[in-house]
């Protein structure tokens, strides 16, 4: 498939968007992971970075689905700028965010529950 630019619509780097790019380098993309307390260095390799947010979230059993949910947020973010025409913002985002987490959580076990709801309220 041809596409008339293939440069990340989230930055004004006129970097090609690529999935690592999107996901992690892209400064939307950090300021999102920032947001959650979050931080990486991006000379590390994807994976060491993602094994880097699991030890940032230790405290919490429900770590992946941070991660998870974090990275599909910024994914619709991008596609609402695209398809929809919303223009992307930190704040939009993160709304996404707690309403997914939200979702989630109605659907974890009732032990995790609480400590869901209260890590999303003291995270955010």
């Amino acid at each position: 498939m041809i596409l008339p630019s293939y440069s990340c619509v989230l930055c004004l780097h006129d970097k090609e968007e690529t999935l690592f790019h999107l996901l992690l380098e892209c400064p939307f993309a950090q300021e999102c992971w920032i947001h959650q307390g979050l931080f990486m260095d991006l000379q590390q390799e994807p994976y060491s970075i993602l094994s880097t947010f699991k030890h940032q979230l230790q405290v919490v059993p429900f770590f992946m689905e941070v991660i998870i949910i974090i990275s599909w947020c910024i994914w619709m973010t991008r596609n609402d700028w695209i398809f929809n025409g919303i223009h992307p913002t930190i704040q939009g985002t993160i709304i996404h965010f707690k309403h997914f987490f939200t979702l989630v959580i109605h659907r974890v076990k009732d032990t995790w529950k609480q400590p869901m709801f209260q890590w999303l309220d003291q995270s955010l």
